[in-house]
């Protein structure tokens, strides 16, 4: 008897598929994406942010590189006492890469 189970999809596994090639751009989503997900999760506030711009955006972590203001909103709205904490976490993960533009954009928009 084999036993099969299914692991749930990921946002990141739904974000990316498989064989697709990537161009720079996709690579800097995917990477703002995690760092995302990380400070997020280290500060216990994943599942109520994602939910938040669901409700309020009709959207997901992934619009986040493309609308930074989403998060930067719902981080002063929602989460304020902690939202220098998690900006500081993002600009601090994302800082050997803020020589490339659309990071350094992304990175001043959630700072601002």
């Amino acid at each position: 008897m084999i036993l099969q189970y299914t692991v749930p999809m990921s946002d990141m596994q739904q974000f990316v598929k498989p064989h697709e090639l990537y161009s720079y751009e996709k690579v800097r989503e995917m990477l703002v994406h995690t760092v995302l997900e990380k400070a997020l999760a280290n500060a216990g506030i994943y599942h109520t942010v994602t939910s938040e711009i669901k409700k309020k955006y009709n959207g997901t972590l992934n619009d986040c590189y493309k609308h930074p203001e989403y998060l930067s909103t719902i981080l002063e709205d929602k989460h304020d006492t902690i939202s220098g904490t998690v900006s500081k976490s993002i600009t601090k993960q994302l800082e050997m890469f803020s020589d490339d533009k659309s990071i350094a954009n992304f990175l001043q928009a959630i700072n601002s």
